[in-house]
């Protein structure tokens, strides 16, 4: 996969092009840029819509509406914070269920350690004042950032990438896209993930599946919310 960004993008470690045109006659086969003021990932000379982070319109911000975060099965299956609790969402990709979970209270620090969806995300925040006080983005490889900061947090959430079924061509695009941008990782690193983020919980881990995938790193949980397509595992946890 080629990526290309235009030249008022911050750098994301891609070769910069001057334009569309010039992204085509690279053969990328992404590029990143500003469109209507919103940093937008798209194909050159593709149909579909731009992909951006956007926390305050569309289906999320529909989702955002106070009366409806609450019925949300994440924030259900997260439970009840204390004040202020702090929440990890150790992979943000982008940010989607980082701003449910804000919306419904917690103070929730996104862990992202792809530089172009990190550069997504901290647009997305900077057009999203509102969410600032409850939402915050670090850029770190989650792994590592759990497995140093051991009980920083009441909940650690993960959502690792697994092959879509649906046949929905706007999931289809967005997932494709995140697999090149961050690739599919292995059964170990899943595990060395889940591992990292028990260590780093205080109450419990929470890790959403497709509702008939296998569990992550084979770890049994100790229960599971289900919905029609995804299932919520809930992993307690007990420190010392």
């Amino acid at each position: 996969m080629k990526l290309v960004a235009l030249p008022d993008v911050a750098d994301v470690g891609a070769e910069t092009v001057a334009d569309e045109a010039a992204a085509r006659a690279a053969h990328a086969d992404l590029v990143l840029g500003r469109i209507e003021n919103r940093l937008s990932l798209w194909r050159p000379e593709g149909h579909e819509t731009p992909l951006s982070v956007d926390f305050t319109s569309g289906a999320l911000g529909y989702r955002l509406a106070a009366d409806r975060v609450r019925h949300e099965r994440l924030v259900r299956a997260v439970g009840k914070q204390s004040d202020n609790g702090i929440l990890i969402d150790a992979t943000a990709g982008l940010g989607r269920d980082s701003a449910l979970l804000a919306q419904a209270g917690w103070q929730v620090s996104m862990l992202e350690r792809q530089p172009v969806l990190q550069a997504l995300l901290a647009d997305g925040l900077a057009r999203a004042p509102e969410l600032a006080s409850h939402l915050s983005l670090i850029r770190a490889d989650s792994t590592e950032w759990l497995q140093q900061h051991p009980r920083c947090a009441e909940v650690v959430y993960l959502d690792p990438m697994f092959p879509e079924r649906e046949k929905s061509a706007a999931i289809k695009k967005e997932l494709l896209w995140l697999q090149w941008l961050c690739g599919m990782d292995t059964e170990a690193g899943e595990a060395a993930l889940l591992d990292a983020a028990l260590s780093a919980a205080r109450r419990r881990v929470v890790v959403k599946r497709p509702l008939r995938a296998p569990n992550l790193g084979s770890h049994k949980p100790a229960s599971s919310l289900t919905g029609k397509t995804v299932r919520f595992d809930i992993y307690p946890c007990h420190p010392n």
